[in-house]
């Protein structure tokens, strides 16, 4: 299951907008994901999550969730 979250806030570095996403994702769902699927302009390390950059994400674009196979 994943969450998508958008934020096109210029002011706002892409590690905050992640942090922001992945704090939604637990609020909703109750669990930490472990991954965050974003476009390669808002790639950003993130502790304990693996960020991968996908070319069909749009930018400003996040989509948080959980995968069997993710390598944190």
């Amino acid at each position: 299951m994943y969450l998508g979250w958008f934020d096109d806030n210029p002011k706002k570095a892409p590690a905050l907008k992640i942090e922001e996403a992945i704090h939604a994702y637990v609020d909703r769902f109750k669990t930490r994901p472990n991954v965050v699927l974003v476009n390669e302009a808002d790639r950003a390390d993130i502790n304990g999550v693996l960020v991968r950059s996908e070319g069909y994400i749009r930018r400003n674009n996040f989509w948080v969730g959980w995968e069997d196979a993710a390598k944190v």
